[in-house]
């Protein structure tokens, strides 16, 4: 005997399907863009043209924007309430790229030339960058576990800068798999 199935129904189990090969439930961290809250600010010791605020107010090309220019190399520093577990930076680089170096701290403060840390804190990460591509996104992934509440964005020469967004884990959502005959439920 054959069961009439429909076609959207056939379609949403094999949907499920590939979402949800394993058995069980199937997590994926959510995240959040941090860099609109974080206190930000430019090292003294390079000297850099345009305004610090741009690089977190949401605005890169192809919309009409200023970019942050760091004629030799330079640091920026992100700060935050609390520790947080750092998921990725991403930098929209405008024409001129170059490679970066992201440390992820806590505790301990740079000063503001760039040049001392006081107190020194705990490095929790260390990551370089070396693509040096230009007119797009570079996206800097952290591991599993990695918690900072500051972080230093350094680029090793010079650069032009839109954006930099850093992403934080804010938790688990559980996506529960459907048996075939949820899914013939479901679509009745």
């Amino acid at each position: 005997m054959r069961i009439p199935v429909s076609r959207p129904a056939f379609l949403l189990w094999l949907l499920a399907l590939c979402l949800c090969p394993g058995g069980g439930a199937w997590l994926q961290a959510s995240s959040r863009n941090l860099a609109p809250d974080a206190v930000s600010r430019a090292t003294t010791w390079n000297s850099y043209t345009g305004d610090l605020a741009a690089l977190q107010d949401g605005q890169y090309p192809p919309q009409e924007t200023d970019p942050f220019f760091w004629q030799t190399k330079g640091i920026l520093t992100f700060e935050w309430q609390g520790e947080l577990p750092l998921e990725k930076v991403r930098i929209y680089v405008g024409d001129i790229g170059n490679n970066f170096q992201l440390r992820a701290y806590r505790g301990g403060r740079l000063d503001p030339t760039g040049t001392v840390r006081e107190p020194e804190g705990e490095r929790t990460a260390l990551l370089e960058e070396n693509s040096r591509l230009t007119d797009q996104w570079v996206e800097i992934p952290f591991g599993e576990g990695i918690l900072a509440d500051n972080l230093e964005l350094r680029t090793l020469g010079s650069v032009v800068i839109y954006e930099v967004e850093i992403y934080v884990r804010t938790g688990d959502t559980a996506v529960e798999r459907l048996g075939w005959g949820q899914v013939k439920i479901q679509s009745r």
